[in-house]
């Protein structure tokens, strides 16, 4: 039997049976919009989730801390300049950025506006090696000047990150004086000496040279300075520092697991975000199956209907089969014949489920959307969220695995189509 002549027996036996064809049809396509449905929002929820943590830091990013024996395992280190020394020798590291944050800013003022933004001191250069861009301006060069994260300029006007709103006000900030206030607390021995000491303010005027890129949330929200003016407002000695947070930049995403194994066998705490990004991405690796399987549950009724209609379809053509085999059909050929049928009705089922489920997907990320929108005062995010989402691999594996279906539902009627009795098939009525 020629592929042709197969093709025309397939399609010419489904047409004589339209109605069943179509509601056996109909179950594979909701077996198929089920699985696809459950695994889409999976991967929608895994998708909304690891590019929030994404904007956390960049992917080759670690952030290193002093550790605690009884959590590391190690003897706790410090962080100073021998430390990290020490992180620029290790292998794949690409560069490491001691940071000094300033814990005694009340705050920042120009003119009439003010806002608490965190104040970080790096050296500026390594601004450039970890890939900061400027927007305007350029990087600081002395004590007196500092560099904005996007989103502080819009902090003076108390829109701050994860709030903006299409129509968002705007501060031009470049070149200007900004006022910072710095409270100085009493050391322990002034306080055991005198416990009713104030603490006292000091203020320092600083020069905005530059505005960074948009980035992450911490970086957006940050304002930059050198490492000795950060240690000076908090009242540190510049000759011996030590820092309470270390950055280290790999040289790939994919290096970033081993240099935090290295780091945490040394003795200090690691945060990146690709680290839960893997985490969070094996969790939700459990949750697509869980939800695929819920919706397989579905599928296999749709199987036992594909394997009902074709145990059905022996019956009706049984004095059929036997004239084929009359007429020299061979076993082979007519498992071949009801094998065709059940993965044409695969194949047609896995299309439709595909096309309804990509439906119903948008249509549920429209409605989800605008509830969002609706219940958030600034409009929402500038990017909406898609919680279901299809890639290419699914769509791709329910049309197939809707085919498979289709197949082994086949599989028995078929052997038992092809092992009919010829002479008693014949006499069949």
């Amino acid at each position: 039997m020629r592929p042709r002549d197969l093709i025309f027996l397939v399609v010419s036996n489904l047409r004589r049976m339209k109605l069943r064809l179509a509601l056996t049809t109909l179950g594979v396509v909701i077996g198929t919009s089920a699985i696809v449905l459950m695994v889409s929002l999976g991967v929608g929820l895994q998708r909304s989730v690891v590019d929030s943590l994404g904007e956390l830091g960049a992917a080759t990013h670690i952030t290193v801390m002093t550790g605690y024996e009884g959590i590391t395992g190690a003897e706790s280190k410090s962080l100073d300049d021998r430390t990290v020394a020490q992180f620029e020798d290790m292998e794949h590291v690409d560069s490491v950025m001691p940071i000094v944050t300033v814990m005694s800013v009340q705050e920042l003022a120009y003119k009439k506006n003010s806002t608490n933004a965190n104040i970080q001191g790096v050296a500026p250069h390594k601004l450039e090696e970890f890939g900061y861009k400027l927007a305007e301006g350029r990087f600081a060069r002395t004590d007196s000047e500092i560099v904005l994260g996007a989103a502080v300029p819009a902090m003076f006007l108390g829109v701050f990150p994860g709030s903006e709103t299409a129509n968002q006000p705007s501060l031009d900030l470049l070149g200007k004086r900004i006022v910072a206030t710095v409270v100085e607390y009493p050391s322990e021995e002034a306080y055991a000496q005198n416990p009713m000491t104030e603490p006292t303010e000091r203020t320092y005027k600083l020069t905005v040279v530059g505005i960074l890129e948009k980035a992450d949330m911490g970086t957006d929200s940050s304002v930059y300075t050198t490492l000795d003016a950060a240690l000076e407002y908090n009242g540190a000695t510049t000759r011996r520092p030590t820092y309470e947070t270390v950055t280290v930049k790999a040289d790939s995403a994919e290096a970033v697991a081993d240099i935090e194994k290295a780091l945490v066998a040394e003795g200090f705490q690691t945060f990146s975000a690709r680290s839960i990004q893997d985490a969070t991405s094996q969790i939700f690796i459990i949750v697509q199956v869980v939800l695929g399987a819920l919706g397989g549950i579905a599928m296999i009724v749709a199987a036992l209907g594909i394997a009902n209609t074709m145990t059905m379809s022996i019956y009706e053509r049984t004095r059929e089969i036997g004239i084929m085999k009359a007429v020299g059909a061979s076993n082979r050929q007519i498992k071949r014949v009801f094998l065709g049928e059940a993965a044409v009705i695969g194949v047609f089922g896995g299309l439709g489920g595909l096309a309804f489920s990509s439906a119903g997907a948008a249509l549920a990320n429209l409605f989800l959307q605008s509830m969002i929108a609706a219940s958030t005062p600034t409009g929402g995010a500038s990017e909406p969220t898609n919680f279901f989402y299809i890639p290419l691999w699914l769509a791709i594996f329910a049309v197939a695995f809707a085919t498979g279906i289709g197949l082994l539902s086949g599989v028995l009627p078929a052997v038992r189509a092809a092992n009919l009795d010829p002479l008693v098939a014949l006499r069949h009525e």
